[in-house]
């Protein structure tokens, strides 16, 4: 009798709990039934948007970084050294300066032709001085070399990750060979490169040109401030980097990306009329008071000593980051030359570096054409 009063007096516990459990049931049921299929089915899969979502289709980054420029320009990229002038060409330059620029959106620029880029020519001289300099290698990375023919560019794929094809301005015109010193085709390949420059500035990037007949010793950056919308180096340079007087060498020369310097560069490209039967560089002179009056360009000039040329030379071998050919007219002779300054800087650099630190090691100029 005392199991069957228990039994009976649990009776509403047993059925409370029972309810309970009912209605948690039920309630689980219609929570699940209203439930996404991706939540339900398990663990949503990588790279999925559930439907209804704003968000957009993501995929795993890739090394180069160029997935959003791929996304936006509805296209798969071509490798990096095969950007053309074709319709796709402004989207693969965009993306290819993506993969060139440094941390801080620096890109360096040189250009080249056929005659310039061939086996044993200046750009194979350019590329050795980065090998042979001290910590400058890794600079090679962020060049982007632009080809003004085919030639170029093929031979330009065949040693360099970074390649462009730059069709020259008018039609027809053949800049592929070893174009002489102030000739009408001269003119209008060095001309050429500017408004590629300017786009450059426009898509927000920092440009280092260098001719390609300039070796790099050493770090010239360092001799670059930011204080200056431009800076650049000097055929000759009378000691006050911000004196006016100071005549610029534009085969080295720094842009910040800024607004006041893609105005700057149009106007620049303008000024070419005023000026016909001029290169870029005596035109950029001409100018500069103009660039700084009317457009409020800081324009800061590189010592002659650090960033070099033959029409001011360097002496001091501790001190030269770069050396160019200039005051040098011919590709022959700038390729004879370029050679013995690359030349001379491995036999500094084979000397101890106490031996060096002298100062007493200095330019051999062994059967040099321009130097002096």
């Amino acid at each position: 009798m005392a199991t069957s009063k228990a039994g009976t007096s649990l009776s509403p516990v047993v059925i409370f709990l029972l309810g309970a459990a009912s209605a948690t049931a039920l309630l689980l049921f219609f929570l699940t039934s209203s439930a996404r299929p991706e939540l339900v089915n398990g663990v949503q899969r990588r790279g999925e948007v559930p439907a209804g979502s704003a968000s957009v289709r993501c995929s795993t980054p890739r090394a180069n970084a160029t997935v959003g420029a791929e996304q936006h320009a509805g296209a798969t990229a071509s490798p990096a050294n095969e950007t053309g002038a074709g319709g796709d060409g402004e989207a693969e330059f965009a993306r290819m300066l993506r993969r060139a620029a440094m941390e801080d959106r620096t890109v360096i620029m040189t250009s080249v032709n056929e005659a310039w880029a061939a086996p044993g020519s200046l750009l194979d001289s350019f590329l050795e001085s980065f090998r042979v300099g001290e910590n400058v290698s890794h600079f090679v990375k962020h060049i982007v070399v632009v080809a003004m023919d085919d030639g170029a560019f093929r031979r330009c794929q065949a040693v360099h990750p970074h390649c462009h094809l730059l069709r020259p301005e008018k039609e027809g015109l053949d800049l592929s060979g070893a174009k002489s010193y102030m000739t009408k085709d001269y003119l209008d390949l060095v001309w050429s490169k500017l408004k590629l420059q300017q786009r450059i500035l426009e898509l927000g990037y920092n440009l280092l040109f260098t001719d390609v007949d300039v070796a790099w010793f050493r770090n010239p950056l360092v001799h670059i401030t930011m204080a200056a919308d431009i800076t650049t180096s000097s055929d000759f340079y009378f000691g006050n980097p911000d004196d006016l007087g100071n005549f610029p060498n534009t085969g080295f020369i720094y842009f910040k990306a800024t607004p006041r310097n893609a105005r700057a560069m149009a106007y620049w490209h303008a000024a070419r009329r005023r000026f016909p039967e001029n290169h870029d560089q005596f035109v950029f002179n001409e100018i500069k008071r103009e660039l700084a009056g009317k457009l409020g360009v800081r324009i800061r000039f590189i010592d002659a000593a650090d960033v070099s040329g033959f029409c001011q030379l360097g002496r001091d071998l501790n001190r030269v980051a770069t050396v160019h050919m200039t005051c040098c007219i011919g590709l022959e002779n700038k390729l004879f030359d370029l050679k013995r300054v690359i030349a001379d800087w491995k036999r500094y650099m084979a000397h101890p570096l106490w031996e060096r630190r002298t100062g007493k090691i200095g330019w051999t100029f062994e059967g040099g054409r321009c130097i002096h």
